[in-house]
């Protein structure tokens, strides 16, 4: 029951909260660890807090504790929150790569059919990575689609906004906008909080990169997303949109605001510095002076 609430509350973005629930759960054998379960929730707290290097150890440990337990179930959980979600946030793609295919493996096997989905999906994120938006987005319609209907409404739509930018990427402009606000609407409607900063994100890339982009619509969902962000102290979700909202004021002639945004950002972390994310912040703040 720890962790059931944990969950709830990590789904609100109530991510403190969330934290003490998780770390109170202990083993169950019933079918699922939900020791791994709360394990891979905190890993991915650690990792909205910008706990960036805590977050990374926290995933190898449980990604390893999984393995040497070998329940198909867990198993597949770390697999999916600590192999593929994390690093690919974190921008080690190797072990990334590792994971989907043994995730899509070992669900295969057992008729795990969500957790193969999601398998796919990730393997469309890292094929974007990589360069190839074409094949990312192809794997990640297979992937919705194969979700759709499912119990994974909250993971549905969060790879919604992902196919979002992997189609931004491909240069379909016009449907990455269309998907983007699709998946706005549905986190909104369901009250999806814990994806609000993303989705706020995405949305606000996809404005700007239609033909006479209203920036000053695209500015007002960045601003929104940081609200959010700052309100859950979701360090991370705040580092992209500043990122994004300074790249926009950079472009408006705004740089001292620019700065201003992406230094405070920055500034909230204290650890992390070699991971993908904050290296293209110090990059960005570098080329503003």
């Amino acid at each position: 029951m720890h962790c059931v609430i944990g969950c709830s509350l990590y789904f609100f973005g109530e991510y403190a909260q969330a934290l003490t629930y998780f770390r109170r759960a202990q083993i169950v054998r019933s079918g699922m660890d939900y020791t791994i379960m709360a394990r891979c929730f905190s890993a991915h707290i650690l990792w909205l807090q910008g706990l960036l290097d805590q977050s990374a150890r926290s995933a190898r440990d449980v990604l390893s504790d999984a393995e040497a337990a070998g329940h198909p179930a867990s198993l597949c959980q770390a697999l999916l929150w600590c192999g593929c979600r994390i690093p690919q946030r974190l921008g080690d793609l190797q072990t990334a790569e590792r994971s989907v295919a043994l995730v899509k493996d070992i669900a295969g096997k057992h008729g795990f059919s969500s957790y193969h989905a999601l398998g796919v999906g990730y393997e469309g994120e890292l094929c974007a990575r990589r360069g190839d938006a074409n094949a990312g987005a192809r794997l990640l319609r297979a992937s919705l689609a194969a979700l759709r209907g499912s119990e994974y409404g909250h993971i549905y739509t969060a790879c919604l906004t992902l196919l979002a930018e992997v189609l931004a990427l491909a240069g379909d402009t016009a449907e990455s906008f269309a998907v983007a606000a699709e998946s706005l609407a549905r986190a909104e409607r369901s009250e999806a909080f814990w994806w609000m900063p993303e989705a706020l994100r995405v949305k606000g890339e996809t404005v700007l990169l239609q033909d006479g982009a209203d920036m000053t619509a695209a500015e007002d969902h960045f601003r929104r997303s940081l609200d959010w962000a700052r309100r859950q102290k979701a360090a991370s979700w705040e580092l992209r949109t500043a990122m994004s909202l300074a790249r926009l004021l950079f472009r408006l002639g705004r740089r001292a605001e620019a700065h201003d945004v992406l230094a405070s950002a920055y500034g909230g972390f204290s650890e992390g510095f070699g991971f993908a994310d904050l290296r293209a912040a110090k990059q960005l703040l570098d080329e503003a002076g």
